[in-house]
């Protein structure tokens, strides 16, 4: 007789959980990947305007997010405050970065059969050891009330890498508040806080962590050649991208623009949302007031949405 191992019928409960919730929670398309998979499970096609299971059709967008999931409590054992770290080989996350389409990683968790996701970027990936590692936001749920942040980096994907639309006033609002109540969890979540328990200080090491991945995706231009097309001092700038001291308003807008252009200069591609200016200047707020954090602590302490939303 043929042994069935126990890990292979938690796999495909995990991978089946998700088909499950994709399809009746989201109202989107999940299509698994049953051949050569190194590193993804499947791809899901964000549908717009569905309604629930049985209701209004919904709206194929060609938007996709490649998505690997992990199965068994053995995902489990690493837990923080905020949820759970996943620890990855260097293989692994270089597949995941250099991937045509945004990756999302995904729990499940057999006992609640509830399904846990993060997004798998340069914001969310930390150096571990030799290794690498993951947070997985407890808050994080495979349900309709995430649907729209989960889409975010599937809308992203357009031609050339470049959001289609200007995103309006709100939007740009909105995708700043998550960009940075990301950075906030990831870094609270390395000190061992909570998120009631981040400062200012936190806040503006957060921000300047935004500003290190700019950098980063611009192709690290040396900081000689920002100073030429900023007219800043070149301690000035390393110690803004630090985090040791806050840039002004002005000053950060100089430099994301200067970054852009030595983007441009190398033909390297930035995501549209990087380029949005007042995006960066909302972000800049609410490091730089007190008031403003409150605010945004407290969205993302209750799990409330953050981006995309109207």
């Amino acid at each position: 007789m043929t042994v069935v191992p126990a890990t292979h019928l938690v796999d495909r409960a995990g991978v089946s959980r998700a088909a499950y919730l994709v399809t009746t929670q989201l109202g989107w398309l999940f299509r698994e990947q049953e051949t050569s998979d190194i590193g993804i499970d499947a791809h899901i096609e964000v549908v717009d305007g569905v309604g629930a299971p049985g209701g209004a059709s919904g709206l194929g967008t060609g938007r996709l997010l490649a998505v690997q999931i992990k199965s068994g409590a053995s995902q489990f054992t690493k837990p923080t405050d905020l949820g759970w770290w996943f620890y990855c080989d260097a293989k692994h996350v270089a597949y995941w970065m250099n991937h045509s389409l945004p990756v999302t990683l995904m729990l499940f968790e057999p006992e609640s059969e509830q399904i846990y996701w993060q997004h798998v970027n340069d914001e969310t990936v930390i150096v571990a050891g030799h290794g690498h590692k993951v947070l997985v936001p407890l808050k994080n749920k495979l349900s309709e009330s995430h649907r729209d942040e989960l889409a975010v980096p599937a809308r992203r994907q357009t031609s050339g890498g470049i959001a289609m639309a200007r995103p309006t006033r709100g939007t740009s609002v909105r995708q700043a508040d998550y960009e940075l109540a990301g950075a906030i969890d990831l870094l609270v979540s390395a000190l061992g806080k909570t998120i009631e328990e981040a400062t200012p200080r936190d806040f503006r090491f957060a921000f300047a962590s935004q500003l290190r991945a700019l950098h980063r995706r611009a192709g690290a231009p040396d900081l000689d050649i920002v100073s030429m097309k900023t007219g800043y001092e070149v301690a000035k700038l390393s110690s803004y991208l630090k985090g040791v001291t806050h840039p002004s308003r002005g000053r950060v807008v100089a430099i994301v623009e200067a970054l852009i252009e030595c983007a441009c200069e190398k033909e390297i591609k930035i995501p549209g949302y990087l380029t949005d200016v007042r995006a960066w200047e909302r972000m800049w707020r609410v490091a730089d007031k007190p008031g403003m954090q409150k605010i945004l602590k407290n969205k993302a302490r209750k799990g409330l949405p953050l981006s995309w939303q109207s």
